[in-house]
């Protein structure tokens, strides 16, 4: 099954940072997929049409089955809200920190992160778990979560609705 993974918050750099974690994250458990952020697109800055450039072509790669981790900030909430409509299966991670001018923050995101993260990889490993979670990511058996990690992954779920 294939999803994308949105990665936005002010902090470009921190976005980016996080995003190729989590693709370096899904290389680990053998799940190709591919991370997209202007420069992979071709483009030297972030505006509209870009940051629609990038929806679209995440779209056509989960169309495609590609799983898919989008590093943009996407200031515009509807920017990101467009792109839901058009891949079903996309959740947000939200990285918490910095302030950009016209940054609107995920009104739902699934994963809130606080950039600095407390412990290296916990974005990635929050995210992976929100995967399998959903469904769209298989469980990993070799590690566990605590039973508060899973409760609250859970709770945050269910009050958006997706459980």
């Amino acid at each position: 099954m294939t999803f994308t993974v949105w990665v936005t918050g002010a902090d470009a750099d921190a976005v980016r940072a996080i995003a190729a974690d989590i693709g370096r994250g899904l290389a680990a458990r053998r799940i190709p997929a591919e991370v997209l952020d202007h420069v992979t697109c071709g483009v030297d800055a972030v505006d509209a049409r870009v940051e629609r450039l990038v929806g679209f072509a995440a779209a056509a790669l989960a169309r495609h089955g590609v799983a898919t981790v989008v590093a943009l900030r996407a200031d515009a909430r509807s920017v990101r809200e467009r792109a839901r409509v058009a891949i079903p299966r996309m959740i947000e991670v939200w990285v918490r920190g910095g302030a950009a001018p016209g940054y609107e923050a995920p009104e739902r995101a699934e994963v809130e992160v606080t950039h600095p993260e407390l412990r290296r990889g916990a974005a990635t490993d929050r995210t992976l778990h929100t995967l399998e979670v959903l469904g769209l990511l298989p469980r990993r058996t070799a590690e566990s979560y605590s039973d508060e990690e899973e409760r609250q992954v859970i709770r945050r779920l269910k009050a958006f609705g997706y459980l």
